[in-house]
């Protein structure tokens, strides 16, 4: 597998020209859409200020589909949602980040009773390809609560915008290090309900890294430990 891997390097920088950078290498970094939008520009920033001979390819995808690219070898580390079944083990997790999960309503929905608003208004679900919305899946059937359903989509942004516009209401987490909503919704807080996502990192063992990679899940740490 490391002798693959090294292949597949060195198959990425075929075209650099012969005279890249000593040193030069291909980091290739799942990260779901969320983590893209939050603090991933400014890790990658600093990638490119201290490894200047390194390129990075970020790779989008939902959780499960970049932790097989980690355990097949296809790329190095992914910034994901915890999964919610035991990781291989030869895999290691790091906890970067816990977001609590909120009921948003439109800013003109009254009272902040969240079973009943989410009764009486429509229901705008979080995908359940997402191991995010799979936990909101089992929040609802664990409550009991049957919800009339309006659409289900994967991207948060786009359901918080529908919640804004008075489609629905939804359960989406509250993403760090943004903890605003925007001026046409409301968070109503589950109290002793609320359920969490786990973000992090996804990587072999730490001794099996490349130094890029290493070093850019320990900026990763740095930089959401920052925002805590």
């Amino acid at each position: 597998l490391a002798q693959a891997q090294d292949m597949l390097r060195l198959y990425e920088q075929l075209g650099a020209g012969a005279r890249a950078e000593a040193g030069a290498a291909v980091l290739a970094v799942g990260a779901i859409a969320s983590v893209q939008r939050a603090l991933l520009p400014e890790v990658l920033a600093r990638v490119r200020r201290q490894l200047p001979a390194c390129r990075v390819r970020v790779v989008p995808g939902v959780s499960m589909e970049l932790l097989d690219r980690v355990d097949t070898g296809e790329i190095e580390v992914a910034a994901i949602i915890r999964p919610p079944f035991p990781l291989h083990s030869d895999l290691r997790w790091t906890t970067l980040a816990r977001e609590p999960f909120r009921l948003l309503v439109p800013r003109q929905a009254k009272g902040d009773d969240w079973a009943a608003l989410l009764s009486a208004h429509p229901f705008i679900r979080y995908d359940r390809v997402s191991f995010g919305g799979r936990q909101v899946d089992r929040f609802l059937r664990g409550a009991q609560l049957a919800v009339r359903e309006a659409c289900e989509l994967d991207e948060l942004e786009a359901i918080v915008r529908l919640v804004a516009v008075g489609a629905g209401v939804a359960l989406v987490p509250e993403v760090a290090p943004h903890k605003r909503w925007p001026a046409g919704v409301r968070a109503i807080d589950l109290k002793r309900h609320t359920f969490h996502r786990d973000i992090g990192l996804v990587h072999r063992d730490s001794r099996g890294l490349a130094e890029p990679a290493r070093l850019l899940a320990q900026w990763m740490r740095d930089a959401y430990t920052a925002t805590a």
